[in-house]
């Protein structure tokens, strides 16, 4: 009887074992990693002073689903975002800033929300004087 006792036991306690680990899953499991991405294609090589567009990013692999913050160099003196914080893949409108800035060119940055570490950044856009043209409404 002690012997059947001991088998079921140690029987439960293998079942139970077993349950905990499939129930954690693989602790070797790795979820994939976020990617950004700009979306249809890359921002334009050039804009007027003034000028409005669309810019869109996309994040991939983000279970919060949590969207992208848009940022610009050089500081203050690069333009504005409208919004800037917004879901995967559905434009922000982006504006030139009003006056050329040092350098000629700014550069924009579309960061992950979920994960700050993964972000992607354009080529330098040449910012020209000349008349504002309005590609995006906000």
């Amino acid at each position: 009887m002690r012997l059947i006792t001991k088998a079921m036991i140690v029987a439960s306690m293998t079942v139970t074992v077993a349950v905990a680990l499939i129930a954690c899953g693989d602790p070797k499991y790795q979820p994939p990693a976020i990617v950004v991405t700009f979306s249809p294609i890359s921002p334009p090589a050039s804009l007027n002073t003034g000028t409005t567009t669309g810019i869109a990013a996309v994040v991939a692999n983000d279970a919060k689903n949590a969207g992208v913050n848009f940022t610009c160099v050089p500081a203050g003196d690069c333009g504005s975002f409208n919004p800037a914080q917004i879901a995967s893949n559905v434009p922000t409108c982006y504006q030139a800033p009003g006056t050329v800035p040092s350098g000629d060119t700014v550069t924009l940055t579309a960061t992950s929300v979920s994960d700050p570490t993964k972000s992607i950044s354009s080529a330098p856009i040449t910012i020209s004087m000349g008349d504002p043209v309005s590609g995006c409404t906000p």
